[in-house]
């Protein structure tokens, strides 16, 4: 990449990530997944997968914040895949390769799609779902099947300029801004067969909707923004509507990439989605958590049997008014 020009890429937290937390590759038939890893490894851990434009980078804040309090945070970059089942099964294999058994997905926009999918193939390897500005088919993206074939041929500054005419256009506010001048130079550093299998990931007649069966049972976190973003509406509605049960969060202002416009928020929502599904830093249980950081879990063995004992001595006391009044 030529030298960083956004203001992000130049920030001493992204300096001091990029000098503390190696960039590791792992081969995958053939193909090469690049990520960051940090945190403890005997925590389970969450997996970021990124968007159409996006990067491993692009979840810096999230592997620096979360990493660093304890949690196991991977920010996984995957190859050209050009089919949603051969995603599926390097995916698979990427998990293997790192000897992970079973993880926490958190999705962003096409990759909250392929979280889908892969939970859709694999519930049993899924331990949770996080999907921000996500989806749950691809309808709104079909295009002409002969434009999608050519896709694996056309030049790169074509399919560049094709994904930067998707980005929000006129003034943004200065975070909002920020975020899309880092995404747009991480962008530069994809390659022709990046950008066309991502899109092509994105333009393919696709659905999970007929999977919905095996994606409900797994514990879910729709995590968006309230103000405009590129997604249409009609997409966030189907997601919604696939998934009435799911847990949801939002940003007031985030906009399309609210990991790095409003780090701290998401930071803050993973947490509790994490902590909600029994993962807690340093692998500690939840009781030994609690008592270090001082978090009243709602759910801990003391408050529901303090519950029981209540419940039990209210029964007993109707029970010997009922016997009196006899």
């Amino acid at each position: 990449m030529s030298r960083p020009r956004s203001r992000i890429a130049r920030c001493k937290e992204f300096v001091a990530f990029r000098s503390q937390v190696p960039k590791r590759r792992v081969n995958v038939g053939g193909k090469d997944w690049t990520f960051f890893q940090f945190g403890p490894s005997d925590v389970p851990p969450l997996i970021c997968l990124h968007g159409t434009s996006g990067t491993a980078e692009t979840f810096f804040c999230q592997v620096s914040t979360l990493g660093s309090k304890g949690y196991h945070i991977i920010a996984a970059q995957w190859p050209d895949y050009w089919d949603h089942a051969k995603w599926v099964a390097g995916f698979y294999k990427f998990l293997a390769a790192l000897n992970i058994k079973k993880c926490h997905l958190l999705g962003v926009s096409l990759g909250g799609f392929m979280a889908l999918h892969f939970a859709a193939r694999y519930p049993d390897r899924v331990s949770s779902l996080i999907l921000c500005n996500s989806f749950v088919d691809t309808t709104p993206f079909h295009q002409n099947p002969t434009w999608v074939t050519m896709l694996g041929y056309m030049p790169e500054f074509y399919l560049k300029k094709y994904i930067l005419d998707s980005f929000p256009k006129g003034a943004l506010p200065g975070p909002h801004a920020d975020a899309v001048d880092f995404v747009v130079e991480q962008l530069e550093s994809l390659n022709r067969n990046d950008l066309g299998s991502r899109l092509t990931l994105n333009c393919l007649p696709s659905s999970v909707t007929k999977h919905l069966n095996k994606i409900v049972k797994i514990p879910m976190t729709i995590l968006d923004t309230v103000d405009d973003v590129v997604l249409p509406e009609q997409m966030r509605d189907r997601l919604y509507k696939a998934f009435p049960s799911a847990k949801l969060a939002y940003i007031k202002k985030g906009g399309d990439f609210p990991f790095l416009s409003a780090h701290m928020e998401v930071s803050m929502h993973i947490q509790v989605h994490l902590r909600g599904n029994k993962v807690f830093p340093g692998g500690v249980d939840a009781k030994t958590y609690a008592k270090k950081s001082g978090i009243d879990l709602k759910e801990s063995e003391a408050s529901v049997n303090n519950n029981k004992k209540k419940k039990k001595k209210k029964k007993k006391e109707k029970q010997e008014e009922e016997a009196e009044s006899d």
